[in-house]
Order: C-alpha cells, then structure tokens, then sequence
C-alpha cells in the first residue's frame, strides 16, 4: 500500500520540484537593477577618488556646468565617507529614491562636515544607464 502511494506521489513531487527550480533560476535580478547596483557603486567610488569628469556624466544635466574653476574648487573636498541610509526603485524599474549621508572635508580648512542627500535616479532605456537628476552635492556651505 505504501509502495503504491509513493509511487504515484514521486512523479508529481518531481514534477513540482522542476517548475519550482525552473522559476527561481529565472527570477534574478532585471538587466537594469544590474546596472543600477553597478551605477551607485560607480558613482560612489568617482566621488571618493575625486574623479569629477565621471561624477559629472552620472548627473544629468551638469556636464555644461562643469568648468576649469569649478573643478578646480571641487578637489579641495574629500569624501571620507559615503553611507547609503536607504533605497528605493519603483515597481517599473526606471526611477529609483535614494537618501545618503556623505561626510567630506575641505583640505585647507581640515574640519569634517556632513550632508543627507535624496537622490532621484532615472533609467534611460536608450542609453541603458541610469542618471541623477539632482545637482552636484554642495559642499560649498
């Protein structure tokens, strides 16, 4: 009796086992959370290193603000610290929230300041990257 019972049971078992692997083998991250998590690290590291030419093509519209004296300005800033408080994409993948705390100092002054940024992240399909739509941070105060 138990014979029989498993030996109609052990079909279906296998049967629901192969649906269940085949759904959670395709159900990894979308192609543009991928280049969204390779973006915001990105980002992060050209802010620490200074890059400011990489930090500006992630801004949508800086690279027309981006002069020889305001860069010049910007390098006088250190960013020792860049933490990711939270983030949130919407459902459709293409907008994301995000809110980080960014603690830099000014290499004349060597004093340590802090600032919350909410970032907005925007994905464009056609250029398949995502961009910031706010400004450069100011660390100017």
């Amino acid at each position: 009796m138990l014979r029989q019972i498993a030996k109609h049971r052990l079909p279906l078992f296998l049967l629901l086992a192969t649906m269940l692997f085949g759904m959670f083998g395709c159900a990894g991250p979308s192609k543009e959370m991928e280049t969204f998590d390779m973006s915001l690290l990105r980002y992060e590291q050209a802010l620490r290193w200074q890059d400011y030419d990489v930090v500006v093509n992630f801004h949508k519209n800086e690279n027309q603000t981006m002069t020889k004296e305001r860069r010049k300005r910007l390098k006088q800033f250190r960013v020792t610290s860049y933490n990711v408080i939270s983030t949130v994409v919407d459902p459709d993948q293409q907008h994301a929230k995000q809110t980080v705390e960014i603690k830099y100092y000014n290499t004349d002054y060597q004093v340590v300041h802090d600032m919350t940024l909410q970032n907005r992240w925007e994905y464009d399909a056609k250029s398949n990257r995502w961009y910031l739509l706010n400004p450069l941070p100011d660390f100017f105060r």
